[in-house]
C-alpha cells in the first residue's frame, strides 16, 4: 500500500472515531454539528469513491446514515439561528447533501449489478441448456431488465467509479446478449412462420421463413445454435404445403410461378394443363436452380392487363405493367401494407440479367426520404440507415428487411412510410420501386377520438384498423354504430371509405369495450366489375371458362349467360368473386351480364340490384380462330416465294377475328406429295401474312402447286392470343394458288 492511501485511511479513521450520531446536549453548539456533516460527507464520499475504500460490492450504510443524521441535525439546529446565519449553515451543508445522493446512486447500481450478475447467470444456464424456448425466455427476461438496470449503473458519479462497476458486470452481460441475439431473432421467425401455416397464411409464413433463412445462410452472422436452427428451419420449410405464393412476370413473353417450397412435380403434361394463363397459351416450363419458381414461356402477354394462372385448383392473379419490364428486378409483392411502428416489413426480389440467367451483382437500396431504416440485406446487419449497396445472392435472390427504426435504440419510432428503389449496379443501372409499407404506432391512450378515414384503401386487419397514423384495437366486443343505429363489425367495416368520420369512444383494455359511431358517411359501392375475362370482348375455344371479378365485399353477385342465371356469389372481404368454370354454348355469342345486390337484398333479371341501371357485362365467342379459305397472292407468278402474301377468310366473321399486330410465326405447308416447307410468316394486316423467308423447304417440293395443306403454325394468333387452328372450320386448312388456273 502506498504511503498516500496509509495516510488517507488513517485521516479516515480517525475522523470516524470522532464522529458518531449527533447527542441532544450537542444542538447548542451549531457550528460544531455542521462540522460534523462536513466531515461525514468526506468520509462518504472516500467510501464511494474507486481513489478511496470503494470495492463496487459493499454498501456504504454506515458512512450513508451518519451523514444523513449529522445533516438532519444541523439543519434542525439551524431554524434557531437569524436568518443570514441559516444561509451560511446551508452554504456548508449543500457538499454533504451532495456526496449523498451520490452515495444513494452508487448503493442503487451495487444493487443493480447483482441483478444483472443473476440475470446474467440465468442466461448462461439456458444457453448451456441448449434449449433454445430456455434461452428465448432467459433473453427477452435478461434483456427487458437489463436495459433498466443498466441506467441506474450509469448514474455513478465518478468515471473511474462508473467504470469499475460497470465492469463488474457489463461486459459479461452484453457478451451473452451478442452470442444469442441472432440465433433469437431466427426462433422468433421461425415461430411466426409456424403459427402462419397453422392459420393457412402461406406467403407471410413464407416470408418469415426468408428472414430466418437469410440469417442462417450468412456465415458473418453470429449464430451459436446454427445446426439447431438450421434442423428447424428444414422441418418448417417442409410442413409448407406445396402451393403457388405470388406471380411476377417481365409482361412480354415469361411468367413466373413462385411456390412455398421446391417444387418437386415432374414438368411433363403441361400441354394437358398443369398451367394455365387467362387467354394465353404456355409454351414451355423450367424450373429456377433453387427449385422454388416455374418459369413458364407463354404467347406474347399485353401490356397494362389482367391475367390468372391455374395451377392444380389453385388461382393467381397478375397484372402485366403498361410497360413491358425490363429492369430484371421481379419483386414478389408490390400491394401497399401496414405495419405498427415495432415490426419490421420484409421485401424479396429475384434479379436476372438481360438473358434471364441470375444476377448476383451489386445493388443499391435507397428509401429516399423516409425515416424507416435497413436494418439487413441478405442477413447481413446494415448500419448505414436509409441506403446501402449489397450483393444479390448466387440464385439472383434478394432479401431486405425494414423498420420505422433501429429497435434496440429506438424506443418509440416514429410513424412514417417508406417506398424503396432497387437498383441493380450494372451497365444499364435499372430500377424498380417496391410496395408502399406504412409504419403506424399502436395507440395506447383510452379516450373519445374522432377519426376521418384518410385512404382510399380502408386498412383493417384482423382485430386492428389503421388510419391517421395510428393503429386502432377493435374487435367483435366493441358496439358500433352507424347513424347510431348499432350494427355488427363486418357491416360497420365494409361501410367505410374515404373521407368516412367516426367518433370513437376508446377502451385499450380488452376487458372494456369501445363505442365506434360513423356519423358521416360518404360510402358508395364499389363497381361491380368483370375480372376475368379481362377484355370486355373475347374470342375463346372452349368447353368452359372461369368468371370472376370484383365487387363491393359482402354483395351477393349473380350472373346470367344469355338471359339464363348460370350462378351467384357472395363478394370476399377483398371486394373478390368467383363463379368458378362456367359452360360456354358452343360456336355462339355468350352474353354475360351481372348485378350485385346489397346484403339481404334479391331480385330476378337486376331488379332491386345497386347497379340495376349499370349491369356489368361482358363477351366471349366462342369457337376456333380458323379460317375457311386461304388465298396465295402469288405475285411474280413463281409459285410459293418470299414476299408473297397469304390471305384469310376468317370463320365465324361476326366474331372480329383479326390477326395480333406484330407478329411474326411459322406457318408449315405440305404441296399435296409429302413435301413439305416451313415459311415464317409476318403480319401486314387484319387478315394477311408476308412471306418472310423459308425456314426449311424438302428437296422436290413443289412451289407452284394450286393447293397447299397448311399442317402446323407456330406463333400465328388473333387479338386475344388465340391461337390458329388448323381444323377449327371442320376441314383441313387449304391454301389456294390464285397464279394456277
Amino acid at each position: 500500500m502506498s504511503k498516500k492511501c496509509i495516510y488517507l485511511t488513517l485521516v479516515i479513521s480517525t475522523l470516524v472515531s470522532f464522529i458518531t450520531a449527533p447527542q441532544v446536549n450537542a444542538a447548542t453548539n451549531i457550528p460544531q454539528l455542521v462540522t460534523d456533516a462536513q466531515n461525514a460527507g468526506t468520509i462518504l464520499k472516500w467510501s464511494i469513491s474507486k481513489e478511496g475504500s470503494a470495492d463496487f460490492q459493499t454498501r456504504p450504510y454506515e458512512q450513508y446514515n451518519t451523514t444523513k443524521e449529522t445533516i438532519a441535525a444541523a439543519e434542525k439546529a439551524a431554524i434557531k439561528l437569524s436568518k443570514s446565519e441559516q444561509l451560511s449553515a446551508q452554504a456548508k451543508l449543500v457538499e454533504p447533501k451532495i456526496q449523498v445522493k451520490r452515495a444513494q446512486a452508487y448503493i442503487d447500481a451495487i444493487t443493480s449489478s447483482e441483478k444483472i450478475s443473476k440475470l446474467t447467470t440465468n442466461l448462461q444456464n439456458a444457453i448451456n441448456s441448449a434449449e433454445l424456448s430456455s434461452v428465448e425466455a432467459a433473453y427477452h427476461i435478461a434483456t427487458a431488465e437489463y436495459r433498466k438496470q443498466v441506467k441506474l449503473l450509469d448514474r455513478v458519479y465518478g468515471q473511474s467509479t462508473r467504470d469499475g462497476i460497470r465492469n463488474q458486470v457489463k461486459p459479461s452481460m452484453e457478451k451473452l446478449i451478442a452470442e444469442v441475439k441472432f440465433d433469437i431473432t431466427v426462433k422468433i421467425y421461425l415461430d411466426q412462420a409456424k403459427s402462419f401455416i397453422e392459420e393457412n397464411r402461406l406467403l407471410e409464413a413464407s416470408l418469415e421463413l426468408d428472414k430466418a433463412k437469410s440469417y442462417i445462410d450468412n456465415q458473418n452472422s453470429n449464430l451459436t445454435f446454427r445446426t439447431i436452427l438450421t434442423k428447424e428451419y428444414d422441418e418448417t420449410l417442409n410442413s409448407l404445403p406445396l402451393q403457388p405464393l405470388f406471380i411476377t412476370s417481365d409482361g412480354k413473353n415469361s411468367v413466373t410461378v413462385n411456390f412455398s417450397r421446391a417444387y418437386n412435380i415432374p414438368l411433363e403434361g403441361l400441354v394437358a394443363g398443369q398451367f394455365k394463363i387467362s387467354g394465353e397459351t404456355v409454351q414451355s416450363a423450367k424450373l429456377s436452380n433453387d427449385k422454388t419458381s416455374v418459369i413458364l414461356t407463354t404467347s406474347d402477354l399485353n401490356a397494362n392487363t389482367s391475367y390468372t394462372v391455374s395451377w392444380k385448383g389453385n388461382q393467381l392473379n397478375f397484372k402485366t405493367e403498361a410497360v413491358p419490364d425490363t429492369t430484371g428486378i421481379a419483386l414478389t409483392d408490390k400491394e401497399t401494407t401496414y405495419l405498427e411502428t415495432t415490426d419490421s416489413q420484409v421485401y424479396t426480389a429475384k434479379l436476372t440479367n438481360l438473358d434471364g440467367s441470375n444476377y448476383n451483382g451489386r445493388v443499391q437500396i435507397s428509401l429516399g426520404e423516409s425515416s424507416a431504416v435497413i436494418t439487413s440485406v441478405n442477413g447481413q446487419r446494415i448500419e448505414s440507415g436509409q441506403e446501402t449497396i449489397s450483393y444479390a445472392d448466387p440464385n439472383g435472390n434478394l432479401v431486405i428487411i425494414i423498420a420505422a427504426a433501429y429497435g434496440f435504440n429506438a424506443e418509440t419510432p416514429s410513424v412514417t412510410h417508406v417506398q424503396p428503389t432497387i437498383q441493380k449496379i450494372d451497365g444499364n443501372k435499372r430500377a424498380k420501386k417496391a410496395g408502399i409499407t406504412h409504419f403506424y404506432q399502436l395507440q395506447n391512450a383510452k379516450g373519445p377520438y374522432m377519426l376521418t378515414i384518410d385512404s382510399d384503401e380502408i386498412a383493417t386487419e384482423e382485430d386492428f384498423i389503421y388510419t391517421g397514423g395510428y393503429k386502432y384495437k377493435w374487435d367483435r366486443n366493441d358496439l358500433f354504430f352507424i347513424y347510431s343505429e348499432q350494427v355488427s363489425q363486418e357491416v360497420f367495416e365494409k361501410a367505410l371509405s374515404k373521407g368516412d368520420k367516426v367518433e370513437v369512444s376508446y377502451e385499450t383494455r380488452a376487458d372494456n369495450h369501445s363505442t365506434w359511431n360513423l356519423h358521416v358517411d360518404v360510402t358508395e359501392d364499389a363497381d361491380l366489375v368483370f375480372q376475368n375475362p379481362v377484355t370486355s370482348l373475347l374470342t375463346f375455344d372452349g368447353y368452359s371458362y372461369d368468371i370472376s371479378g370484383t365487387a363491393q365485399p359482402g354483395n351477393k353477385v349473380k350472373v346470367y349467360r344469355n338471359d339464363v342465371l348460370v350462378g351467384n356469389t357472395i363478394v370476399d372481404a377483398k371486394g373478390n368473386w368467383t363463379l368458378g368454370s362456367v359452360s360456354l354454348i358452343q360456336e355462339v355469342t355468350n352474353t354475360f351480364v351481372a348485378y350485385q345486390y346489397a346484403p339481404g337484398k334479391d331480385g330476378i333479371d337486376g331488379e332491386g340490384a345497386v347497379n340495376a341501371n349499370n349491369p356489368a357485362t361482358t363477351t366471349i365467342n366462342e369457337g376456333a380462330f380458323a379460317s375457311t379459305q386461304i388465298v396465295l397472292n402469288d405475285k411474280g407468278s413463281n409459285g410459293l416465294s418470299i414476299s408473297d402474301t397469304l390471305e384469310f377468310t376468317f370463320h365465324n366473321p361476326s366474331y372480329g377475328h383479326e390477326f395480333k399486330k406484330g407478329l411474326s410465326g411459322t406457318i408449315t405447308l405440305n404441296d399435296g406429295f409429302g413435301k413439305i416447307a416451313v415459311v415464317k410468316g409476318e403480319y401486314i394486316d387484319f387478315n394477311t401474312l408476308k412471306i418472310m423467308n423459308f425456314i426449311s423447304v424438302d428437296a422436290g417440293f413443289n412451289h407452284k402447286a394450286s393447293l397447299f395443306v397448311i399442317t402446323e403454325t407456330s406463333g400465328i394468333v388473333n387479338q386475344d392470343q388465340l391461337t390458329f387452328s388448323i381444323t377449327g372450320n371442320g376441314s383441313s386448312s387449304l391454301v389456294e394458288n390464285n397464279s394456277v388456273k
